[in-house]
């Protein structure tokens, strides 16, 4: 079996430990690298010459959260599992992080790279922080946005070091922040020079060896006396206050678990805690949402990613723009940033971009927006149809094009960070979806999916989330469809219905 974590004992007792998962780009907990874990604690505790450890990551990032392909086969496997099973499933890497936390033998975090989710949960579990002062570092715990909730740790670690309004801010928002803003919190000891990282995470574990765990010196905020008392009305108050609507709020069940796990788990041992805060993991387990968040914005959008980038060799070498009117403002400002040769020509109709390639070819594109009426009127030029950027991306709708002018539609997308969905027919998807209701979307979704080349249904969710037309805790339209086909599919009329037998097999496969 590869190693995913090797070590190196020092003369002086300390043993660095570095996370090196083969064959990715970024080190993600998954269950090998929690066996690989557990083994390094068994190596610690068992071995009398280790008396402190350092951590770190051999890739450019330290840890990048959970690998989100086993979170999905959680809510997978939640559907057969008894609760007593899930909750000894899920609950696994906080018991090892309060194992790692309490160890007698001092562990500390030498963080060189991204440290999101479990990544940054590993990193609080340390007895100090210590992590590069580069500015592409990322720290933060962005759960939240697919549905989900740090479960290893996170919601009781981060209020007894940063505080409590600090804590909830990044919780309920999953953003990040900076390694200096980490240092100003408290969650961190200090932020140091990339050369200088190892060299002072030993001097620092050299210096706690023989010191036993302190959870009072550890935690600055220990008491928690700014934590409020629980109730429905003041976690709801809470979330409310941190930007979260009250339609939010009712239908992303993660807002008032994260809420309930800070305030219920205040002012118990970490323990308990961890135990309070895997109580209301299993909510989210049990409940769809974070299921669908997880496969359409996480797994499907990946994957859409890699399958509907341009084609290789298909590049843009410059831009020409003809005027832009004030409806198309989002155009304009996404071709500011567009890091390409510009021109502008006046001479160009209204609203229409002209890409050049590497080799001279030009075609001419009519730029669109979601807000735009279905028939957009392009006089048969390719449509770029831009939906507004949202918490999950950005969607660009590639209508009316052939494939020369859809891979270089494609190429553009990739410049302005948007996801290439090429559509068939001469009107927009998108456009023809938004509006609806999540029933009535269903039904449209099922008949364009059923169309001829219509493409890989799946994307279809994808756009439609990205593009904020249908909402994330649905999944997409033909995911909602699914769910709910067994009362859904008798309201549908005969055209749906027959497009309806045509789509199901595909979505069925889909899921398994």
């Amino acid at each position: 079996m590869e190693s995913l974590i090797t070590t190196a004992l020092e003369p002086d007792g300390v043993l660095v430990a570095t996370i090196d998962m083969p064959g990715r780009t970024m080190n993600v907990f998954s269950l090998a690298l929690m066996e690989a874990l557990d083994a390094l604690m068994d190596q610690v505790d068992g071995d009398a010459a280790v008396k402190s450890v350092v951590l770190t990551s051999a890739k450019t990032s330290f840890l990048a959260g959970a690998d989100l392909v086993m979170v999905r086969g959680f809510t997978d496997r939640a559907r057969t599992d008894s609760y007593e099973q899930m909750f000894a499933l899920c609950g696994r890497l906080g018991r090892q992080f309060v194992r790692l936390e309490q160890s007698a033998k001092p562990w500390v975090a030498a963080v060189n790279g991204i440290a999101l989710g479990g990544g940054l949960e590993l990193a609080l579990a340390c007895r100090v922080r210590l992590v590069s002062d580069e500015s592409r570092i990322q720290l933060g715990v962005p759960e939240v946005r697919w549905g989900l909730l740090p479960g290893a740790g996170g919601t009781q670690r981060l209020p007894r070091l940063a505080g409590f309004e600090p804590a909830i801010d990044m919780l309920l928002s999953g953003r990040s922040i900076s390694p200096a803003d980490a240092v100003r919190l408290g969650i961190f000891a200090r932020a140091v020079p990339a050369a200088q990282l190892l060299d002072e995470a030993r001097a620092t574990a050299r210096a706690l060896q023989g010191k036993p765990y302190d959870e009072a010196a550890k935690f600055p905020l220990l008491a928690q006396a700014d934590v409020p008392a629980w109730s429905e009305d003041t976690a709801r108050g809470i979330a409310l206050k941190q930007g979260v609507t009250e339609s939010d709020f009712a239908l992303y069940p993660a807002y008032s678990a994260i809420v309930d796990c800070v305030l219920k788990g205040a002012r118990h041992s970490l323990d308990e805690a961890t135990d309070i805060e895997m109580q209301q993991f299993m909510r989210l387990m049990f409940n769809p949402v974070a299921g669908n968040m997880v496969r359409t914005l996480f797994l499907e959008r990946l994957r859409a990613e890699r399958e509907l980038a341009a084609p290789e060799g298909v590049a843009i070498e410059s831009v020409v723009v003809g005027p832009i009117g004030a409806a198309r403002k989002a155009w304009a400002d996404a071709l500011a940033k567009l890091k390409l040769p510009k021109s502008d020509d006046p001479a160009l109709p209204a609203d229409t971009l002209e890409l050049v390639d590497r080799q001279g070819r030009r075609v001419r594109v009519a730029l669109r927006v979601l807000d735009d009426a279905a028939n957009g009127g392009a006089d048969g030029l390719p449509q770029a149809v831009l939906a507004p950027a949202g918490p999950y991306g950005r969607v660009l709708e590639i209508v009316e094009a052939d494939d020369a002018a859809a891979g270089l539609v494609a190429s553009l997308a990739a410049r302005i960070w948007s996801l290439p969905w090429r559509t068939r027919g001469t009107a927009s998807r998108l456009q023809q979806l938004r509006g609806q209701p999540i029933e009535s979307q269903a039904a449209t979704a099922i008949r364009l999916a059923a169309e001829p080349d219509a493409g890989d249904p799946a994307f279809l969710d994808v756009a439609a989330c990205l593009a904020g037309v249908a909402p994330a805790w649905t999944g997409g339209p033909l995911n909602q469809a699914w769910a709910a086909r067994g009362t859904l599919v008798e309201t549908f009329d005969a055209p749906t219905r027959a497009a309806w037998a045509r789509v199901e097999p595909a979505l069925a496969q889909a899921r398994g």
